[in-house]
């Protein structure tokens, strides 16, 4: 199963192939529809954060509510953090990891469920090509 960070989920959502490949881009799509790629809950949390803040033309992005809904109706998986995932993503800063705690609970998600992570977040690779404890999705 593929875990979606958040700015792969924007880019899926919007169709935005300048970062990630169109072929990668089907793969997750192909993997959405069989409930094969997923994200955490905190995931919609940070995208109605940053939605309120609009960058990158983030200010197009439909209501996160309704985006929401659409893309668990067209088979995504949403995987809310449970107390141990909570735990192990405080736990991440014991191997180096990077304070940003939306990074640490997604890649806290990823590791619990043995999932691998969408990401162009170059701390998150750098960290996981460190330790070798996550599996990363190539977006090429």
């Amino acid at each position: 199963m593929i875990l979606l960070d958040t700015h792969v989920l924007v880019w899926c959502a919007t169709g935005d192939t300048r970062k990630m490949s169109g072929d990668r881009m089907d793969e997750i799509d192909a993997a959405m529809l069989v409930g094969e790629a997923a994200v955490s809950s905190v995931t919609f949390w940070e995208l109605e954060h940053i939605r309120r803040k609009p960058r990158n033309g983030m200010s197009q992005m439909p209501p996160t509510s309704s985006l929401r809904l659409r893309l668990l109706s067209d088979g995504l998986r949403e995987i809310a953090p449970t107390g141990d995932i909570m735990v192990k993503a405080v736990q991440l800063g014991d191997d180096g990891f990077h304070k940003d705690p939306m990074d640490r609970m997604i890649v806290s998600t990823a590791l619990n469920g043995g999932l691998r992570l969408a990401t162009a977040d170059t701390q998150i690779s750098a960290w996981a090509s460190r330790t070798n404890r996550l599996e990363l999705f190539d977006l090429g």
